[in-house]
This record gives structure tokens, C-alpha cells and sequence, in this order.
């Protein structure tokens, strides 16, 4: 179903229906429109209050109006200028990144083309340059569910870019064909010893249980997070924990690099429930005697309890 603005006409329906009795999912039902958007539009009024469709609705035009000014619309020629970027095969980066290097007065960003593509009336011939014809705009990165003031990167302590000493790891969760269950990621920045939880549902509390059930036996001075909303339960997983930026994976390249290479046991179609604590196990046990080229040929296991080399043999 399409989201659509609220006009007048459909507030004084909803307040009227209310004041009958009628349920927010009847009303919004009769009026053919998103039971979410009924919700937010009730959220907005003070608590004791009722709503008030006159009331709301002079609310509704001054929230557009603020939005309005804090969003000035793009000249035409700009849209022009990337137009004809884009017609030379340039991607939306490209053109973000061009713009930015050559300081020129109109700037616009990547997600900005491709939000301008994705209206309706844009002539499909604008995004056949596109590399991949059907691309969508990337998706913005949500961090529902977590505290606003979360523990930022940019307060972690400097030792741990360093990877001098082992302890420091980075966390990320692996969804399968569904995304009610997930399995936990985490991986040593020093040593890329790796460990996985799961499969299991992505709760705050069951993937924080998870977590301090995972490092329990390991070195833990710090934890890097991405921003899902299933590591809401941060506080409670017994170590410093800090939040990448939205949007920004480079900052924890090394889980990315190793989901990446879980991909290979775990494909996305792979109903994760199905998978035994043995098998999570065996991926475990074949991550962390895999030599890796970045830690000089020696295995992630070898690095973190600092042994020898052991001799070579393959693990079945």
C-alpha cells in the first residue's frame, strides 16, 4: 500500500470515528489508508489528550513547512547536469564524487541521484546506464530500537585500531532466508579468531546472553557493533561496546571480510533453524585453522593462543 500526507477531509474522519469507538486498525481500514500511518499520526498528540483533526492537521502543514526549509529544492540544471552524467554510463557516486573534487557551486549526493531516478516519470533510459539496470537506492542504514546516545567509534580507545594486543573484537549478525533468526559474528581484530552463536532469534536480550556467552572463556577488552537493532542490550553484555557510524562497514572490515567467507557454509536462501550446533561448530573450527594471508600464513587460532605453526595438514 501506497503512503500518502493526511489531508483535512480524512483527520475529521478519524476523529469522528475514534470518538464512536472504532479501533485505529477499523479506521484506518475504512479509510484506505496504512494502519502505520494512523498510529504516527495518533503518537503526535499528548498523552490524555484527544485527537483533535483541526488541531492536527495545522500541525501537519507547519511540520511540512519546517521540512520544506531544511530541504531546499535542487535546481533544474542540476538535475540536467546529472542527467547527462549519467547518459556517459557515470554512476551516482561518480557523479557525487566528481562534483565534490572539482568544488563545483551545485553538489549533490549519491543517494540524491538515486532518489531523483526512483520518482515517477523518470524515463527509464536514465537508469538503463545504470550498471546493474534495476538498482534501488542503497538503503539507509536503521538503528531502530537502540539509544539515541549510544558508545560512538570515535570514543574507543586508540590501541584498539592499533590490533597490537588481542581482545578487541567486532560484531555483526548473519541472517538467513528469514530475518526472525540470525546467528552472532564476532571476530578478534588482532588475530581474526572468530566465534558464532546461534542460530537464534534476534531478541536484544538473547543476542546479548549470547555475546557474553561466547567471549566468556576469551580475552574481551572491547566490542565493535553494527547499529541492528538487535544489540539494543549492549549495557548488559559485560565489556565496553561501541557503535560503528551508520553506513560505514569499513569500520569493521574484518567481520565484514569474515561474514563474507561464512557465506561460503551459510548461503543467504539457508534456513538457519535447520542448522546443528555441530555443524555452527565445524564452520567455527574451519575459519579459525584457515591460514590467512594477512596474518603471515598462520591460522587466527595460532595468533591468539600464541603458538608455533603447526604442521601442515588439512582439517576434515
Amino acid at each position: 500500500m501506497k503512503f500518502t500526507h493526511l489531508n483535512r477531509h480524512q483527520r475529521y474522519q478519524i476523529e469522528a470515528r475514534l470518538a464512536l469507538g472504532q479501533s485505529k486498525l477499523v479506521v484506518a481500514r475504512a479509510l484506505g489508508i496504512h494502519h502505520s500511518t494512523l498510529y504516527r499520526e495518533c503518537q503526535r498528540i499528548a498523552a490524555g489528550e484527544r485527537y483533535c483533526a483541526e488541531k492536527a492537521h495545522r500541525h501537519a502543514l507547519k511540520r511540512r513547512a519546517i521540512s520544506a526549509a531544511n530541504h531546499p529544492t535542487k535546481p533544474k540544471s542540476l538535475w540536467q547536469l546529472a542527467a547527462c552524467c549519467l547518459r556517459q554510463d557515470w554512476s551516482p557516486e561518480q557523479i557525487e564524487g566528481r562534483l565534490r573534487l572539482t568544488e563545483a557551486p551545485l553538489q549533490v549526493s549519491a543517494q540524491g541521484v538515486y532518489d531523483w531516478l526512483a520518482q515517477r516519470g523518470r524515463p527509464d533510459s536514465l537508469r538503463a546506464h545504470l550498471r546493474h539496470h534495476n538498482a534501488q537506492p542503497p538503503c539507509r542504514q536503521s538503528s531502530g530500537g537502540l539509544p539515541k546516545k549510544r558508545p560512538s567509534i570515535r570514543k574507543r580507545p586508540k590501541e584498539v585500531l592499533a590490533r597490537q594486543e588481542a581482545g578487541h573484537w567486532e560484531g555483526d549478525t548473519v541472517r538467513g532466508r528469514t530475518h526472525h533468526h540470525c546467528l552472532v559474528t564476532l571476530v578478534e581484530r588482532k588475530s581474526l579468531y572468530t566465534r558464532l552463536s546461534g542460530p537464534l532469534h534476534k531478541r536484544s536480550e538473547t543476542v546479548a546472553l549470547a555475546v557474553r556467552t561466547a567471549l566468556r572463556k576469551l580475552p574481551a577488552l572491547s566490542l565493535t557493533l553494527d547499529n541492528g537493532s538487535e544489540f539494543a542490550a549492549y549495557a548488559s553484555m559485560g565489556l565496553p561496546v561501541f557503535f560503528a557510524d551508520p553506513g560505514k562497514p569499513r569500520q569493521r572490515a574484518r567481520n565484514e571480510n569474515t561474514n563474507g567467507l561464512i557465506r561460503q557454509y551459510v548461503p543467504r536462501r539457508t534456513r538457519l533453524m535447520t542448522l546443528s550446533a555441530n555443524k555452527i561448530r565445524r564452520i567455527e573450527d574451519r575459519l579459525n585453522h584457515r591460514p590467512r594471508k594477512s596474518l603471515g600464513y598462520l591460522t587466527p587460532h595460532e595468533v591468539l593462543f600464541n603458538l608455533p605453526p603447526a604442521p601442515f595438514a588439512i582439517r576434515t
